[in-house]
C-alpha cells in the first residue's frame, strides 16, 4: 500500500502497513577482526557493539567550535552495550546489558564517561562467566528458566532523572537506581510493596507541572498497570486496567486530561516446556487483529473511551493534545511486528537485509492520529516523514499543541544492507515544510534531543545527538540549531573511541 493510500484503502479509518521484503542471508563469522567487521557494510551496526569495555572515560575532548550561551548540562544516553560472553553471543540489539552514559558539555568542551548497569542479572553473569538468562531475542541451550521478569532485566532502555537519581529504564521489570554524578549502580527502585518488580516502562511522562507518568504490562494477561508519581518519584497512586492487547507495550502519550494508549496486535504464547525460551519467540503479530486505543482519564485512572482501528505498528510516539473534542497523537509508524523483528535480528547478526529508503513510498513514516471523543471514531492522516522513528519534541509543551517534530531518518546515500538511520529531520507545522541533515553513507545517527533555548518560543533551542562512523569506528557528538538543521551542526567533537549504537536519553541543564 503506498502512503498517498493509506488512509483511503481502509475509509479514513486505519491502515496495515505493507512492509518491504527480506532477502535470505549467510551468517557472518565470529572470527572477523573489528576493523575487518566495520569495513563490511552488512557490519556497519553490529561493529559498535565489539570490543565495547565495562567503563569508559572520564575522558575529555573539545568542540570544534564553542558552544552557544546557556547550552551547559549534561546528557545522559542508555542502550545495549554487552553482547558476548565467553563463547556465546546475543542475536538480538535488544538483548545487550543496559550501559549508561553521561556527556557533560560547557563551553567548548565535552567529558563523557560511562558504565554497565549491574543488575542483578548482570552481577550474576558477570560472576558466573556465561550468560545464564534468556533474553529477549536470544534462550541459551544450558540457560536457565526466569522465575521473574527482574530475572531477565538488562535496564538497557532509557533513563530518567529524578532529583539527584538517573533511573536506568528497561520495560518489562523494575527501574534501577544509578548515581548521576558516579554512574554507579544504587539497587533497585522499589515504589511500595505491591509494586515491587512489577514492569514499569522505558517511557515514562514528565508533566508540566513535574509529575510523572507512566505504565507496566503483563504479557500474557490483559493487564495494563498505571503510574501516577510525584516529581520526587514518590507512588501517588496505581492502578490496573483489564484490556486487550497488553503482550508488549511500549510507549504511550499524555494530553492535559488524558493518557494515550495505542495497544497494538502482538500476540502472546506461553511455552510448551520448561527449556529456556527468548522473550520475542512467545510473541508474535496478527494484522488481522485491530489496535486497541485506550483513553485515559488522568483524574480517575479509569478508561473513559475506547476504540478500535486495523493493524499498523508503532514502537513510539511524538507529542498529544486535546484540539477541542479531538485528541491529536503523533506516531511513527514502523514496519508491522514480524518484519522489523527480523530485520533486528539480522542487523545485530550482520546478516543481509532489504531495508526501506527514503524513497520508497511502501516505507512507513510520521502520522497523527485523530481521536474524536464526540463522534467515538479515530482517524488517521500522514505526515511528510517517510520512514523516521524517535520522534522529540519541546517537552515543555508536553500535552499541548507544539508546532515543530524532530526525526532521525534514513537518506539516499545509506546503504540498504547498512541498518539504522543517518538523517535528522524537521518538520514545521504551520508553514508545512520540512528540514534535513545529511551524515552521509557511512554514519549511523542516534536519536537526537531536543534542548530549548532558555526564554525561546516553543521549537527555538537545539538539537543534541550522538552517531557512530563505522569505517572510522569513531563516536562524535554534534550540536545544531533545532531552527536551521538543513545548515549542520554548529559544534561537533569527536571521542577517540566508539560507543555502542544506543537508544534513548535525557538532557539536564546545569
Amino acid at each position: 500500500m503506498l502512503r498517498r493510500e493509506f488512509i483511503k484503502g481502509l475509509g479514513g479509518v486505519g491502515a496495515s502497513i505493507v512492509a518491504p521484503g527480506l532477502t535470505a542471508a549467510s551468517e557472518t563469522t565470529n572470527t572477523m577482526t573489528s576493523s575487518e567487521l566495520a569495513a563490511n557494510e552488512l557490519n556497519a551496526f553490529r561493529s559498535s557493539f565489539i570490543n565495547v569495555p565495562e567503563i569508559y572515560g572520564p575522558t575529555q575532548v573539545n568542540f570544534d567550535k564553542p558552544l552557544p550561551d546557556g547550552l551547559v548540562g549534561t546528557l545522559y544516553r542508555n542502550g545495549p552495550a554487552l553482547f558476548k560472553r565467553g563463547d556465546t553471543e546475543y542475536k538480538h540489539w535488544f538483548d545487550g546489558d543496559g550501559m549508561i552514559h553521561s556527556f557533560f558539555m560547557s563551553g567548548s568542551s565535552l567529558t563523557h564517561k560511562a558504565s554497565m548497569v549491574h543488575t542483578d542479572r548482570f552481577v550474576a553473569e558477570q560472576e558466573a562467566g556465561r550468560f545464564l538468562w534468556p533474553a529477549f531475542g536470544t534462550a541459551f541451550e544450558n540457560g536457565r528458566s526466569a522465575t521473574k521478569a527482574d530475572d531477565v532485566n538488562a535496564a538497557n532502555t532509557s533513563v530518567l532523572p529524578v532529583k539527584d537519581e538517573l533511573w536506568a529504564l528497561w520495560e518489562g521489570g523494575s527501574a534501577w537506581v544509578v548515581d548521576s554524578e558516579s554512574l554507579e549502580t544504587r539497587g533497585r527502585k522499589v515504589f511500595s510493596e505491591e509494586t515491587d518488580g512489577l514492569s514499569f516502562s522505558a517511557h515514562p511522562k514528565v508533566d508540566a507541572d513535574g509529575r510523572i507518568w507512566n505504565f507496566g504490562y503483563v504479557s500474557g494477561a490483559d493487564t495494563l498497570i498505571v503510574y501516577d508519581l510525584a516529581a520526587n518519584g514518590q507512588l501517588n497512586r496505581v492502578q490496573t486496567i483489564n484490556t486487550p492487547n497488553t503482550n508488549m507495550v511500549h510507549d504511550f502519550a499524555i494530553t492535559e486530561q488524558y493518557l494515550i494508549f495505542v495497544l497494538l496486535p502482538i500476540t502472546f504464547e506461553w511455552p510448551q516446556s520448561d527449556k529456556p525460551v527468548a522473550f520475542a519467540d512467545m510473541i508474535g503479530w496478527d494484522a488481522n487483529e485491530p489496535v486497541n486505543v485506550l483513553v485515559v482519564n488522568k483524574s480517575t485512572l479509569e478508561v473513559e473511551q475506547q476504540f478500535e482501528t486495523p493493524s499498523f505498528f508503532a514502537f513510539h510516539f511524538g507529542n498529544a493534545w486535546q484540539d477541542g473534542k479531538q485528541v491529536r497523537v503523533e506516531l511513527a509508524t514502523s514496519d508491522p511486528w514480524d518484519s522489523l523483528n527480523e530485520q533486528f535480528l539480522r542487523a545485530t547478526q550482520g546478516h543481509t537485509l532489504n531495508h526501506y529508503t527514503a524513497e520508497d513510498e511502501n516505507a512507513p513514516g510520521a502520522v497523527e492520529l485523530v481521536i474524536d471523543m464526540h463522534k467515538k471514531m479515530v482517524s488517521i492522516e500522514l505526515l511528510p516523514i517517510i520512514g523516521g522513528d524517535f520522534p522529540v519534541y519541546d517537552s515543555r509543551y508536553i500535552g499541548n499543541r507544539t508546532s515543530h517534530l524532530f526525526m532521525t531518518n534514513r537518506s539516499s546515500t545509506l546503504s540498504a544492507d547498512v541498518f539504522g538511520f543517518n538523517q535528522i529531520v524537521r518538520y514545521d507545522r504551520q508553514s508545512g515544510k520540512t528540514q534535513s541533515y545529511d551524515y552521509g553513507a557511512d554514519v549511523l545517527a542516534e536519536e537526537h534531543l531536543f534542548v530549548p533555548q532558555k526564554g525561546g518560543s516553543e521549537g527555538e533551542g537545539w538539537l543534541l545527538g550522538s552517531s557512530y562512523n563505522w569505517k572510522e569506528q569513531m563516536t562524535s557528538l554534534s550540536v545544531f540549531n533545532a531552527s536551521a538543521v538543513t545548515d549542520g551542526p554548529i559544534a561537533t567533537t569527536k571521542l577517540p573511541y566508539h560507543l555502542p549504537i544506543g537508544l534513548h536519553g535525557k538532557f539536564v541543564a546545569s
